[in-house]
């Protein structure tokens, strides 16, 4: 690497960093707009790593047109984005995760396309696909390594700041917590190890071969399990993995970590060929399975969407979902075509697959498939058709999840009949519309809240006849009870003063007990303490040792330590 690349990284890194703390630090940038904030942040955050990773001695001139190119198509996206959380005073967006994911997906994988095609030519040209792989795995290590140098330079640093404290010097710990400190010098020394890595391409080669011998000596094992553990789901049945909540999830990334071990141990090279003829059947056999694993979760991901509809969430887990089964079909009819060479159809699908990505990566921050609006559009057909009940809808999610296309199908549910209907939910969509009042307060959607309380208030309460206190507000105690938890409720007089304590007993599925107790304070009944226990028995036997006369109230062998009104040991916390 030339001097001039070498200042030009660290020049670049002293930009970002600079960027990145004006960015934070001007006030003016607090009244900004979403739209310009998460323009700003998505350009100062992807285009200096883009330029840091692609900039080289021999680079073809019309490289810089593509980062230009794709700076624009970025700042569009997230100009977009940012309108969705707009005005400002309406939406409480926060971070923007989504965004910074794909914007950074997006930018790894331009990285490597432009170092393939445009690195050691005059011209762009189209990358082969050794030049394709060795570009990406390069790009990945180096970021790797750069972020762990980095992470080191500032553990020096806070050893530094410790030793000195230790001596009364706090000027060091001070000025290491100051953000103009801190931006410039942590990018500067991240450009300094970015530098330094790509100079060390021996090290970098070193430690790639070493990761690849690893893969060689996993992905057997890894075959094995995928090959054995679909044989055993026709004796078990796909129940269980749907029971489980993550049953897909964890079906994709076997399927995953199998594509990325088989793309790790092949690279550039014939499949397979360092290992014996046996182990290589049982890896081609493994890959030919792998669409039945793709297929199962996206009919566990379907079975989800027709119970609850579509959030952002199910949605980008069908996208990945679509884009592993499409990969595991790919992958299967090639080698079933093809057999043990099936090299030249793989390096076509890798290719394609880079391209498929960094697609879906910008589309899906776009208005070509904002799953905001595919989100909104959808729960609230739900509702008008039927599908869910009013009292279970949840309208939180829509005002405050979905940005600005979910207050937009807010107030076009407003104007629905079933809505008109009911005044209480109309007033409840009107406080979610007022921007002063507290949000977190009014998540509840008021007639779940009402069937709820009349759930809980309908547990039986001990001992026998007794009932729950006519103002006691059995709202916003918890939801335990409403699961598939065991609970019972018993009045007790614990403090002695003539009057009853409320405690609520949950037996939870593990063989938990949770022992809830509230007490009654100027008119107000509020939580006193929780604790818990294991307990082995069923609820029967709980609600029979408690209505047992031989329930008894003891004393604490410890009592408190007070000076005057002023606590200063509780034995009971």
């Amino acid at each position: 690497m030339s001097s001039g690349n070498r200042k030009a990284i660290l020049a670049t890194a002293l930009i970002q960093g600079l960027a990145l703390y004006l960015l934070k630090a001007l006030p003016a940038a607090e009244s900004w707009s979403p739209v310009w904030l998460y323009l700003s942040y998505t350009l100062v955050i992807a285009i200096p790593p883009l330029v840091i990773l692609t900039i080289a001695p021999r680079l073809a001139r019309h490289a810089w047109w593509v980062v230009t190119a794709f700076a624009a198509l970025l700042a569009l996206v997230a100009g977009y984005r940012g309108y969705q959380c707009t005005p400002s005073d309406t939406f409480n967006c926060g971070w923007p995760h989504e965004l910074a994911v794909t914007a950074g997906i997006a930018t790894f994988i331009v990285a490597f396309l432009l170092r393939a095609s445009a690195v050691g030519r005059e011209r762009l040209t189209r990358p082969d696909y050794p030049s394709l792989f060795h570009y990406s795995w390069d790009n990945a290590l180096t970021a790797g390594l750069t972020l762990v140098f980095t992470a080191i330079f500032w553990m020096i640093l806070y050893l530094w700041q410790a030793l000195f404290k230790l001596v009364g010097i706090d000027f060091f710990h001070q000025l290491f917590g100051e953000d103009w400190f801190f931006y410039p010098v942590t990018w500067l020394v991240a450009g300094s190890g970015a530098i330094l890595f790509r100079s060390q391409q021996s090290f970098v080669l070193t430690l790639k071969r070493l990761l690849r011998t690893m893969l060689v000596a996993l992905l057997p094992l890894l075959a094995v399990l995928t090959i054995v553990f679909l044989a055993t789901l026709p004796f078990t049945g796909l129940q269980p993995i749907w029971d489980t909540g993550r049953g897909s999830v964890l079906l994709l990334w076997l399927v995953a970590l199998l594509f990325f071990f088989t793309n790790g141990v092949i690279q550039d090279e014939f499949p397979f060929q360092r290992y014996p003829l046996w182990i290589n059947r049982v890896l081609l056999l493994a890959l030919i399975v792998t669409p039945f694993y793709a297929a199962f979760a996206l009919y566990g991901l379907f079975l989800r969407v027709q119970q609850y509809g579509w959030t952002p969430e199910r949605l980008w887990g069908m996208v990945v979902a679509l884009t592993l089964a499409l990969l595991a079909l790919t992958y299967s009819i090639s080698i079933l075509r093809r057999g043990g060479q099936w090299a030249e159809w793989l390096r076509r699908i890798n290719t394609g697959l880079a391209f498929w990505i960094l697609a879906i990566c910008l589309i899906t921050q776009s208005p070509l498939l904002n799953f905001w609006k595919i989100s909104a559009d959808n729960q609230a057909s739900r509702l008008l058709e039927g599908k869910i009940e009013l009292a279970e809808f949840d309208f939180y999610f829509l005002r405050h999840k979905l940005g600005r296309p979910g207050l937009d199908t807010l107030r076009s549910l407003e104007q629905e009949t079933i809505i008109r209907q009911n005044p209480e939910i109309a007033r409840y969509i009107q406080s979610l519309m007022d921007p002063g009042l507290n949000a977190f307060d009014h998540r509840q959607n008021p007639l779940r809240e009402d069937s709820e309380a009349k759930q809980l208030r309908n547990i039986e309460v001990l001992p026998a006849g007794a009932s729950l206190p006519e103002n006691f507000n059995v709202r916003h105690i918890g939801r335990t009870c409403l699961r598939d938890n065991d609970c019972v409720w018993l009045r007790r007089d614990l403090d002695g003063d003539g009057e009853d304590e409320v405690l609520l007993f949950s037996l939870y599925r593990n063989r938990q007990l949770t022992t809830t107790v509230f007490y009654r304070e100027g008119g107000r009944w509020q939580r006193l303490s929780s604790s818990g226990r294991s307990f082995d028995q069923t609820l029967e036997v709980l609600k029979r040792k408690l209505s047992d006369e031989s329930l008894e109230l003891r004393p604490p062998r410890w009592q408190s330590l007070y000076i005057g009104d002023e606590l200063l040991f509780d034995p009971t916390q």
